[in-house]
């Protein structure tokens, strides 16, 4: 009974180490990697890591608020207008973010009632025609100029398979009675 092995570079369970190699290098497999380009004023022997941090951190602005959170830090209190066009324009303003805020919420809730419901796809109920043609006219999309050409044209009789005083049916052919074997007698 044999036991189960870690599988390791020296030990692996799939391979006996007459077969294992060493893996290729980068450069043989085809990865080939530009020189460094780091400047000299961002290197190791110019700066150390704490520094580096702290340049970055200026560069990339990560200590800055983002725009929602500067968004959120507004007073929520509203100066008394002075005059009537101040006052218009500050109700202006306050009408418009409600509306917007009335609207996302509108959208939000269509879409967790959405997401509720589940598809509904399935539950739709189509309306078959029974007609043969009108259901091959409309598997065929017929293009405008016939539709032209056809309004114009004589109208053509149905043929015998949709002529139910002939034998014809407009619903799906009856099934034959099946014998057994390959061949009816």
């Amino acid at each position: 009974m044999s036991r189960p092995q870690p599988a390791t570079a020296a030990n692996p369970e799939y391979g006996d180490a007459a077969v294992i190699r060493s893996p290729s290098p980068a450069s043989s497999v085809g990865s080939v990697y530009p020189p460094d380009q780091t400047s000299f004023s961002d290197s190791e022997t110019m700066l150390d890591k704490r520094a580096f941090e702290r340049k970055m951190d200026v560069k990339l602005d990560l200590r800055r608020a983002m725009k929602e959170e500067e968004e959120a830090d507004v007073d929520p209190l509203l100066p008394r207008p002075e005059t009537f066009v101040e006052e218009r324009i500050v109700s202006e303003k306050i009408l418009r973010n409600l509306r917007n805020r009335v609207a996302e919420l509108e959208e939000n809730e269509l879409f967790e009632q959405t997401m509720l419901r589940g598809s509904q796809a399935g539950l739709e109920e189509y309306d078959i025609p029974q007609d043969i043609d009108k259901l091959m006219r409309g598997m065929m999309g017929l293009s405008t100029l016939a539709t032209n050409a056809n309004a114009n044209a004589a109208k053509i009789a149905d043929g015998p398979w949709n002529q139910p005083s002939l034998g014809g049916s407009a619903i799906a052919p009856q099934k034959r009675p099946k014998g057994k074997g390959k061949s009816r007698k």
